[in-house]
């Protein structure tokens, strides 16, 4: 199972490329050219993807739902309660 691309959903193999300790380079989508996903570049920076999770862009949900709930530690209720949750979230 690949990561997906934020802009366009097309699967890509990585998100970024470790150079070293706190040097990485984000990944260029083949299909779009865009950044595949620029949440990763700033784990500290949650508020940000808060804000756009609160504004319904749809880069965020699809970095939540594509690229951190891909990692295999995530069993498959854990998946299904979030889905389940922010379904929730939209429809109130």
């Amino acid at each position: 199972m690949d990561y997906r691309c934020v802009q366009c959903r097309f699967a890509v193999k990585t998100l970024f490329v470790q150079y070293s300790p706190g040097n990485i380079r984000l990944i260029k989508c083949e299909n779009c050219k865009y950044v595949a996903d620029e949440y990763i570049e700033c784990t500290l920076c949650c508020l940000i993807l808060l804000i756009d999770l609160i504004l319904h862009k749809p880069k965020a949900y699809r970095h939540l739902l594509c690229n951190v709930l891909h990692q295999d530690t995530l069993n498959v209720e854990v998946k299904i309660v979030f889905y389940y949750l922010i379904l929730l979230w939209i429809l109130i």
